[in-house]
């Protein structure tokens, strides 16, 4: 469904991707796992064609979106959500306001029908009493849920997640990290997730491409890094090795 070929990203003779080459299969989750200033978050940037690589290609669904016009990449960029680190909630909105202000402005909807579509995705991320809250009146794992509400509000096809479980204590990363995996099984939604925090990468990677330096060490499965004899692999791993091989038995 996303293929990357070669791409290369620089910035003032600053290498940010150098040469990278991955796909992603539709209906599954993939990691970008690796330190921070790895270069995880920029390929979210070149997957929603934000960014326009210096070399290589990027496709969706067989599309070459590199050089098509921002407005020849509307119809792709409506079939993806972004979850934001900083969840990019307006402080000013009440919760059901933040979950159905894209429909209002970007679909033809009725009211009655975003307020139904709100409802929905706030009763899918277990938040139906909050809709008339203010995001400062929320904890930030609820806050993460409106943004997951709000992603998926579109009924997407992808939904990409920078860092979803960054600053969460450990029960809320688990009610994220269980909400991806959800919608994969649910909703048949393909997914890829950033992030630097072992544990929920492989809670929820069915592929996982470890990052350095803006290049790709290794892809794929969850199996294959826990096996690499790579150093750098061994020693990203240490931490959590023992709790891996459990995860993976």
């Amino acid at each position: 469904m996303i293929r990357l070929e070669h791409v290369t990203v620089e910035f003032e003779n600053r290498t940010i991707l150098d040469d990278v080459s991955c796909q992603v299969i539709q209906g599954e989750t993939k990691v970008m796992l690796g330190p921070s200033g790895a270069g995880k978050s920029s390929l979210l940037k070149i997957i929603l064609g934000l960014w326009k690589p210096n070399r290589g290609s990027v496709f969706v669904d067989g599309t070459e979106i590199t050089d098509l016009s921002e407005r020849d990449k509307m119809p792709i960029r409506k079939r993806m959500s972004m979850v934001f680190q900083g969840n990019a909630l307006f402080d000013s909105l009440t919760v059901a306001e933040n979950v159905g202000f894209f429909l209002q402005e970007h679909s033809e909807m009725t009211p009655r029908e975003i307020k139904e579509r709100v409802k929905e995705c706030l009763e899918f991320v277990n938040l139906q009493d909050t809709q008339d809250l203010l995001p400062e009146e929320i904890s930030g794992g609820m806050k993460k849920r409106v943004a997951i509400a709000r992603a998926i509000a579109f009924h997407p096809e992808i939904i990409l997640y920078d860092e979803p479980t960054t600053g969460l204590d450990p029960l809320n990363a688990k009610i994220i990290t269980e909400l991806i995996m959800r919608l994969k099984k649910e909703r048949g939604i393909t997914s890829v997730v950033v992030t630097h925090i072992l544990r929920d990468a492989f809670a929820v990677g069915d592929s996982l491409a470890l990052m350095n330096d803006g290049r790709i060490i290794i892809d794929g499965s969850p199996h294959d890094l826990v096996s690499s004899t790579d150093q750098f692999i061994e020693s990203f791993l240490s931490e959590i090795r023992e709790e891996a091989n459990l995860l993976l038995q």
